[in-house]
């Protein structure tokens, strides 16, 4: 299979003028292959392209240090890359200036109740982020925070100010 691609790979960069250039994105589970590693995979493609393409590869887990990746993770992931994917084909077609005027060609993925949606970055970081203390600004359960308090005991006067901004109702994110 691996043949196969790097075959399929080297086609796609032999008829490539330049003007499409596309990349390729591999995608392997962590269990396929005690063998063929990741890296191993990038080594060998890199390799085979004899200086026609690179080959560069990252390993989730080793940056989110998560563990093994949960049903449910699997599962974002798909929805995080399609959803990315299809995002990114809504730019086909347009020109640089309009792509560069259009606020959302710099967006951040993420979930909003149960949808995943794209946010212009201009607006998270003017409105939504707080920048001192490296957090949203509201969460969801900031309208929950006297039940938190209660529940633990804490008196309010012993909340972080920064806490006690106006919380965003929930469901309305």
């Amino acid at each position: 299979m691996l043949v196969e691609d790097i075959k399929f790979l080297k086609e796609q960069f032999a008829s490539d003028r330049g003007l499409a250039r596309s990349g390729k994105i591999i995608l392997r589970n962590e269990k396929a292959s005690k063998v063929y590693t990741t890296e191993v995979i990038a080594e060998i493609i890199r390799e085979e392209s004899n200086g026609k393409f690179d080959s560069r590869f990252a390993v989730p887990g080793h940056v989110q240090q998560g563990g093994t990746p949960s049903p449910m993770d699997r599962v974002r992931a798909v929805r995080f890359g399609v959803k990315s994917l299809q995002f990114i084909e809504g730019f086909a077609g347009r020109s640089r200036q309009e792509i560069f005027d259009d606020p959302m060609s710099a967006a951040v993925i993420g979930i909003r109740g149960a949808r995943v949606k794209f946010s212009p970055m201009k607006k998270i970081e003017e409105q939504e982020t707080d920048w001192k203390d490296r957090r949203p600004k509201y969460e969801f359960w900031m309208g929950l925070a006297h039940v938190i308090d209660t529940l633990s005991g804490r008196r309010k006067a012993q909340r972080e100010q920064s806490l006690d901004s106006p919380p965003l109702v929930a469901g309305k994110l």
